[in-house]
């Protein structure tokens, strides 16, 4: 009986198994794991042989540059996974940036689906990118592991602007078409796709100017070349905490523990999207692999160290399992290619 390491048959004989002996949880976005149909045991004690996986250390592709969020993820679960992967596995990570994110996945799906390579995969590169039809890929070309942190964004702007509240800004904005600019990192991104969101409910005219990346949105609104920026809590954290900015909202899906008291526009009736990230392997991979690889990353997340690390960078852990991860991935395809569709980035 396969065990997926966890289950000793003991003292069974063949006919306490006649029949079929069936266990029906599979992998999903719970963490407990089910088991599949049992052979026949013979009298004497058995014991089901242990995976072989991993023999060989497994590479995790970051498809983004060395110090960016995603990168900090996975070598933070990277460092805690080796003490949860059976056979003393070890996980090494290499950068594969480019495309925003699109060349390390893509990559991906031309990788023998063993587990040896799986990749970081964001909000940005699984779901919102495919929407612009020029990834060979799409949201489900892969198989979900979990996802491990989902991030909101906040629209920040510098300490001494005339809105001290959310509601001050929705005040000028809808008085002063065009008025106010902001940036972010990149078109057609998270970002872009959730400030352009909150404009479309309110028929809002909003000035877009993309950097590339975020260090250098937040230096453009630092020096005063536009008046907002939209970007990751974590991002913004060191320069609101030092003063020079203030947080007018969080725009994406989730309350955060990093800003507690900034206003959470989806609770007022706003579409928002956190920045998620999580781990995908190749389509194929055996699922008792999956298994393996899911299980000990969850563990990894439930980490004091890893937690403790998260929060000094303002993440906290937010895990989905593959069937949840599956969903949301799907959700976010269509949700965001709705708001692209209208604000004319796809035609």
């Amino acid at each position: 009986m396969k065990s997926r390491n966890k289950t000793i048959l003991s003292a069974l004989s063949v006919a306490a198994l006649a029949g079929s002996l069936l266990a029906g949880c599979g992998t999903g976005a719970s963490s407990t794991q089910g088991t599949d149909p049992a052979p026949a045991a013979s009298n004497n004690t058995a014991e089901a042989p242990k995976s072989k996986f991993p023999e060989k250390p497994i590479q995790l592709v970051v498809p983004y540059a060395a110090g960016g969020g995603t990168d900090i993820t996975a070598r933070t679960l990277a460092n805690a996974v080796s003490k949860y992967l059976p056979n003393k596995g070890t996980v090494v990570v290499e950068n594969k940036p480019g495309a925003s994110g699109t060349i390390g996945l893509t990559g991906l799906t031309q990788a023998k689906p063993d587990g040896y390579m799986i990749s970081m995969a964001t909000i940005g590169n699984l779901s919102i990118q495919p929407n612009y039809g020029k990834t060979p890929y799409s949201f489900d070309s892969f198989e979900p592991i979990l996802i491990a942190n989902s991030v909101p964004h906040v629209l920040v702007v510098k300490a001494d602007a005339p809105w001290k509240t959310i509601d001050e800004w929705f005040d000028y904005v809808k008085n002063n078409p065009n008025a106010f600019t902001y940036s972010t990192p990149g078109v057609g991104n998270t970002q872009h796709l959730n400030l352009e969101a909150v404009a479309l409910k309110d028929n809002l005219k909003l000035k877009h100017v993309p950097y590339d990346g975020a260090a250098p949105a937040i230096t453009a609104l630092l020096g005063g070349h536009v008046k907002g920026a939209v970007v990751q809590v974590h991002e913004a954290k060191p320069q609101v905490d030092s003063g020079e900015l203030r947080i007018l909202a969080n725009i994406g899906t989730t309350k955060s523990d990093a800003i507690p008291d900034a206003p959470l526009l989806a609770e007022r009736g706003y579409t928002g999207y956190n920045a998620w990230t999580g781990i995908v392997a190749p389509k194929g991979t055996p699922k008792e692999v999956v298994t393996i690889l899911h299980d000990a990353f969850k563990k990894a997340l439930e980490d004091p160290e890893v937690i403790e690390d998260f929060k000094k960078i303002g993440i906290s852990p937010a895990y989905s399992g593959p069937e949840d991860f599956k969903k949301i991935a799907e959700e976010t395809y269509k949700s965001t290619g709705d708001v692209a569709k209208k604000i004319g980035l796809i035609k």
